[in-house]
């Protein structure tokens, strides 16, 4: 059985949830606020730590835990670090999935809720004509969590060079002709840049390409990794090493050095590369959860998924549409163009 941890009122022993609006832990019984310095505070006094380690040794080694309120047994998936009792709803947290290489050095905590979420999609499906009707229905929702997900992040100098052709063209006139020049160049780029904090989530379940529209996150709301911080909310350990992520990550670096040194070669008319050479060296590699809100919405026996960052609400999802609605206003604007084109032949004095 898997070693668990859970958050509890330091005055009436409930469990509390972590208030991303307070930024403090809170008992909804008998409505105690604490910070995160007064948790571990009271984890250090009562030695917390070496209590658990008696209390499971006992247990077996499955995938699993026991809820310390309601004493279900609930069976998690692999990867899954922290999750919520389906019978109490009481948070847990699954120990050993959260120490060792599996430990994150940072988080940035949820500064959004999950009422939060719910009106960003609603906005998200504002001002869309060909939304099918009752798709923003709340009770399709079919799943909403708010998940920690794990990333790396990557401290890294790109080497980098770019060789392109260019071409700058002018044009004059005189009386009889039109003259146009093309001149004809050899453009060369390069330097070390400086990259901090690229990003790719290390978990295989969720799709790199969503991951990759909720960004950016401000790294400067990291702070030191404390699992207290996921008391109330979904979490998973990586699945994915740092050096098979970094292979994505590589290949960002790679195109921004590219851009960047193509905006340096400004006054071109024209700019083909010819040579692009790359030489990154990784400085520092970081282990962090990075908060998310996702959303599974069930429409028509389909499932379509969105996610909110749950530090800058940004919402990204895929919105269906309505095909009918789409005949229809394809078949009115060409109404509309082909009554304007009678309407110009008219005036223009043109029979049919």
């Amino acid at each position: 059985m898997e070693k668990v941890l859970d958050e509890k009122c330091l005055g009436c022993g409930a469990t509390i949830k972590y208030d991303v609006k307070k930024k403090k832990f809170i008992c909804e019984y008998c409505k105690s606020e604490f910070t995160l310095d007064d948790l571990n505070k009271h984890k250090n006094k009562i030695n917390k730590k070496d209590n658990l380690t008696r209390e499971f040794s006992k247990m077996q080694d499955m995938e699993g835990y026991i809820c310390k309120n309601c004493g279900a047994e609930i069976i998690s998936l692999e990867n899954i670090s922290s999750t919520t009792c389906l019978y109490c709803k009481s948070s847990a947290i699954i120990k050993n999935r959260l120490t060792g290489i599996y430990k994150p050095d940072s988080i940035i905590p949820f500064k959004y809720t999950k009422e939060d979420a719910i009106a960003e999609w609603k906005n998200l499906c504002k001002g869309r004509p060909l939304i099918p009707k009752g798709f923003k229905d709340i009770n399709n929702i079919s799943e909403m969590e708010g998940l920690y997900v794990p990333f790396w992040l990557y401290d890294c100098d790109n080497d980098t060079y770019l060789k392109c052709d260019g071409t700058k063209v002018s044009t004059w006139m005189d009386s009889r002709y039109v003259y146009t020049k093309t001149d004809y160049y050899k453009i060369e780029r390069g330097g070390i840049l400086s990259f901090e904090s690229i990003p790719n989530d290390a978990a295989t379940r969720f799709d790199d390409t969503i991951m990759n529209s909720i960004e950016p996150f401000n790294y400067k709301d990291l702070v030191e990794f404390n699992p207290s911080y996921l008391a109330g909310f979904l979490s998973e350990k990586y699945d994915v090493l740092a050096t098979d992520a970094y292979k994505n990550a590589s290949n960002r670096i790679e195109d921004d050095s590219k851009n960047y040194l193509k905006g340096l070669m400004k006054g071109y008319a024209t700019l083909i590369p010819k040579e692009n050479n790359n030489q990154i060296t990784v400085n520092k590699t970081k282990y962090v959860f990075l908060p998310v809100f996702v959303l599974n919405i069930k429409y028509n026996d389909k499932i379509y998924h969105f996610a909110m960052n749950g530090q800058t609400k940004k919402m990204v999802g895929e919105i269906p549409v309505d095909k009918k609605k789409l005949f229809f206003l394809i078949f009115i604007s060409f109404a509309i163009i082909f009554g304007l084109l009678i309407l110009i032949l008219y005036i223009g004095g043109y029979k049919l």
